[in-house]
């Protein structure tokens, strides 16, 4: 896969099409899609839950804008494509997509995780339980343990580890660490990592591998 994927495009139509996140689980929630349909003579190679910058509009004029879109699903020609409804206007002038983050591509253990959920989550509000920072022969690694809430029945422990790693940026432990939202984009060969937070632990740094699993 080539992680820095970009494609200009022009547009066929759009049309609302609504999708479901964790069909047939007790923590289904409909979500509000759009179906952008291309005129295109090359694949659209993206996966689900592929994060990509959408520009719309000609850059330096008023109607100029980048935004933030999921991938729900993925066609030749279209894409099921969610993004917050203020832009929905604005979808007919989709000039580029670039892919900012594919998690299927790029988190080990990533697949579980949507298969279970219905979606890669950003973690918000959750509650940081562990902290552990290693080094071993001048390598460091970072181990996080967050309680994820599907709902408000289903708490699940998800275990993240990155493997050689640069800081950039680390906050200090507190006894209180919830995550405002955690984040990727690629960096060169690497992924960037960014952690928010509510209170307690941030951070923000480079590394080289990322696994992720339910404890």
């Amino acid at each position: 896969m080539n992680r820095a994927w970009t494609l200009n495009v022009s547009v066929r139509s759009v049309e609302r099409e609504p999708f479901w996140y964790a069909p047939q689980t007790p923590w289904q929630i409909q979500g509000q899609g759009f179906r952008v349909k291309f005129h295109t003579n090359r694949a659209i190679d993206l996966l689900a839950q592929d994060q990509l910058l959408v520009t719309v509009g000609e850059e330096g004029t008023a109607n100029w804008a980048a935004f933030i879109g999921t991938v729900v699903e993925c066609e030749p020609d279209s894409l099921l494509l969610y993004t917050s409804p203020q832009y929905e206007a604005q979808l007919m002038d989709i000039r580029r997509l670039e892919r900012e983050f594919s998690p299927l591509a790029s988190i080990l253990g990533a697949q579980h995780v949507i298969e279970t959920l219905g979606y890669f989550p950003p973690f918000h509000y959750d509650e940081i339980t562990d902290v552990q920072l290693e080094t071993v022969q001048n390598i460091q690694s970072l181990s996080l343990v967050l309680t994820h809430n599907a709902d408000q029945e289903w708490e699940q422990q998800v275990h993240f580890h990155f493997e050689h790693i640069q800081q950039e940026m680390f906050s200090t432990v507190e006894a209180s660490n919830v995550c405002l939202q955690l984040s990727f984009t690629y960096a060169a060969d690497q992924i960037r990592v960014n952690l928010d937070a509510v209170s307690g632990f941030s951070a923000t740094f480079l590394c080289s591998t990322i696994h992720i699993q339910f404890h």
